[in-house]
């Protein structure tokens, strides 16, 4: 019974992680991929309004979403202690930790961008947040494809 009592408690961790992955990056592609295509049609303060409104109800959902990946992927890397060192699963959760760690950087710096109070009438200073804001997201989405791609490097252990 204590082993499938374990075995249930490595599940729901493992699900809650997948879970939380699966929103943080499939809200990033969605974005990247639906949203942002349907915005260019869009007049240049109607899509920054728009914009800043998704990103800020997108950041409601990703900040949970982040503490479970963080908790969870913690909680899962502190199990197995004396795997970590020495072993190429090791080198490899090192570096999805390097590229999560990146891609939280990238993420708050995207959020500070795109969450400043601005003249939506001045155009070339929103033309400017809005380059610097697509490059960020471009970034996000690489960084969490490269994490997914480490996690399936990870999974094959």
């Amino acid at each position: 019974m204590a082993i499938l009592t374990l075995l249930i408690h490595e599940v729901l961790i493992t699900w809650a992680h997948l879970l939380a992955a699966s929103i943080w990056v499939g809200g990033t592609l969605f974005i990247g991929m639906v949203v942002a295509p349907v915005l260019r049609s869009l007049g240049d303060v109607e899509r920054f309004n728009l914009t800043v409104k998704m990103g800020k109800r997108f950041n409601k959902v990703a900040l949970p979403t982040i503490v479970v990946l963080l908790a969870t992927g913690v909680y899962k890397a502190s199990t197995v202690p004396g795997f970590l060192l020495d072993t190429m699963y090791g080198t490899i959760l090192f570096v999805k930790v390097g590229v999560v760690i990146s891609m939280l950087v990238t993420w708050f710096v995207h959020a500070k961008i795109s969450n400043v109070n601005m003249d939506v009438n001045d155009s070339v200073n929103l033309m400017r947040v809005r380059k610097r804001a697509i490059l960020l997201g471009n970034v996000l989405a690489a960084e969490s494809l490269t994490v997914l791609l480490l996690a399936a490097m990870l999974d094959s252990f």
